[in-house]
This record gives C-alpha cells, structure tokens and sequence, in this order.
C-alpha cells in the first residue's frame, strides 16, 4: 500500500514537473526580469546583485557546454559557450562602469529565451 502511495506521488510530480528547457526558459525569464528591475534603478548594490546573477547563469551555461555528453552538438555548444563568454565578459565591465548599460545583457537573454520557446512549442 505505502508503495503504491510512493509511486503515485511520483508519477503525479514528473508529470507536473517542468522539461529541461521548460526549467532553462525559466531561468531566463528571472534573469530578464532581475536585469530590467536593476536597470531602472539607481541603486547600485541591486544592480551588482542582478550583474552577479547574470554571471551565475552564464558561468553555468559555459561549464554545461564545455563538457562533452554527446547530446549537444559541437557547433551549437560552441556557440553557448560563445555567448556565455561575450555575456561574462560584458557583465565584468557592467559591474566596472555603473553607467553602463544593461540592455545588451537583457536582449541577449530575450533572444536565448524566444529560441527555448521556440524549441518548447515545436516539441
């Protein structure tokens, strides 16, 4: 009986739980949001705050693409580790220069979340 009860909770929470790229879409959608609040505000330490999770994020993007599983091909882990470097390296000089703008931050996350999207509707 317990086990029957196990497994049903089980089932019910997988088929509730989000797809990888569901939970990456979500990701993306928080950083967005988390960049655009920090952009109209002054203060800096929100704005350092929303910089060092975009770090976060694309450091971990890089470290997922840097290792070979075979799932992923070559060229697009190229390209995401790409990105994640050029999004790495603008945030660096956005935590530098306060007066820097987040847009090309908030834009490149925009456009990895239209192409998750993408990907979740046509799968």
């Amino acid at each position: 009986m317990y086990q029957n009860n196990a497994m049903n909770a089980y089932r019910m929470a997988a088929s509730s739980s989000l797809s990888d790229r569901e939970a990456d879409a979500e990701c993306f959608r928080r950083l967005i949001a988390t960049l655009e609040s920090a952009a109209h505000e002054t203060d800096v330490i929100q704005r350092n705050q929303a910089l060092a999770k975009n770090q976060r994020l694309w450091s971990l993007i890089q470290r997922a693409n840097a290792v070979e599983a075979g799932m992923v091909e070559t060229e697009d882990r190229l390209l995401f580790a790409r990105m994640a470097d050029q999004a790495q390296r603008y945030g660096i000089r956005a935590i530098l220069d306060p007066t820097l703008s987040l847009a090309p931050l908030i834009d490149t996350a925009r456009n990895v979340l239209e192409g998750l999207e993408m990907a979740i509707s046509e799968g």
